[in-house]
């Protein structure tokens, strides 16, 4: 399974917490401010070197300590089990994976896929498409295993474009660039157009449940002129980019749009259905990960209770558990969760920071 256990010492609000996870669906439920988001988070940062709520490490710890640790076992199928540790202490962040110490995160957050819905992640309509571009970028990054060496090649390119376009550097030593950019620049989009298309009939048939039968899909544009092309934007436009100080085309630039029966779910989706189309659209990355993915991913869903009515509920209950995906839920009351057939596997109270599992 994605995460089997996990341990965490001096983090948020909780007291040391040590729990043992199973397959499927586990509850985690408590009062308001009792550690439950504190819980899902410290799996979030354990298995992606990442909070989902904080910016920085040191507003985890807890107050009046220097440090805190999470530990915990990943098991997945074809691979070696892998104990992992994340460790932050005098500001520093230490990532291990085994005996052995891991240096860029992205490596780290390769070893165990986890991906979480919060109340925040309706943004992804909204919002700047920087949210949308990280939303591609994790599904493709966590499919192939090539994708982030060609991510980090690309922003080489466009971090030494961007700093000679900055120090207003000649013309011909800026364009001298211009042909390694368009090429990491095409292998990129390459890899983000073909997940966008294999995502898209996923979605569809995830929101045909949640929606009414309504039709979702996701239109997925380069960042730049596809017709034109990357070449001679960027040699028609070389002028403006000295004037900007860095590259205004490329896949920096890169979204996706978001569409309801035709028309742009920004501007004529209501509240209600924006939270059925971030469900959806979560809900279609993990299924595409759990069927593609080299390794299975651990989704963390955070109150979901308070974000969905009950038939709603339902359907989201039902498309995990046909999937099989380990998942953790978050709720006040469990009672109040509509789960139109098996029972979660597990279920952990929390109260005061304590977690304790109920049997």
């Amino acid at each position: 399974m994605p995460l089997e256990c996990l341990e965490a010492r001096q983090f948020r609000n909780l007291q040391t917490a040590s729990i043992r996870l199973t397959h499927g669906i586990q509850l985690v439920y408590g009062d308001n401010a009792s550690g439950k988001t504190s819980l899902l988070e410290a799996m979030h940062v354990l298995c992606g070197g990442k909070s989902f709520l904080a910016a920085s490490a040191r507003k985890m710890q807890q107050f009046g300590s220097d440090a805190f640790s999470i530990s915990g076992l990943s098991t997945q199928r074809d691979h070696p089990p892998q104990r992992l540790r994340y460790r932050w202490q005098a500001g520093h962040i230490h990532l291990e994976a085994g005996s052995e110490i891991v240096r860029r995160t992205s490596q780290y957050a390769a070893i165990q896929p986890v991906q979480a819905i919060t109340p925040l992640s309706y943004k992804i309509i909204d919002d700047r498409p920087e949210i949308r571009r990280r939303f591609m970028d994790w599904g493709v990054f966590h499919v192939k295993q090539e994708y982030s060496s060609i991510w980090r090649q690309f922003q080489r390119c466009l971090n030494q474009r961007n700093s000679l376009l900055h120090r207003g550097a000649d013309p011909h030593a800026i364009s001298a660039w211009n042909k390694e950019y368009v090429r990491q620049a095409e292998a990129l989009h390459s890899y983000r157009h073909d997940y966008m298309n294999q995502l898209q009939p996923i979605l569809a048939s995830i929101s045909e449940r949640l929606l009414a039968k309504k039709r979702l899909s996701v239109r997925y544009t380069a960042g730049w002129d596809r017709e034109k092309g990357l070449s001679q934007l960027l040699e028609d436009n070389l002028q403006r980019d000295l004037e900007r100080k860095f590259s205004y085309y490329g896949p920096q630039r890169a979204d996706f749009s978001i569409h309801l029966d035709g028309h742009t779910a920004r501007d004529t989706a209501s509240r209600g259905q924006k939270k059925l189309i971030t469900f959806a659209l979560y809900l279609a990355q993990a299924s595409l990960q759990q069927a593609i993915g080299h390794k299975k991913a651990l989704l963390l869903i955070d109150d979901l209770p308070s974000e969905l009515d009950t038939q709603h509920q339902a359907v989201i209950l039902q498309v995990l558990q046909d999937s099989s995906m380990q998942a953790v839920i978050s709720c006040i009351n469990p009672g109040h969760l509509a789960f139109a057939a098996n029972e979660p596997e597990k279920r952990f109270h929390v109260k005061h920071g304590r977690v304790t599992e109920v049997v």
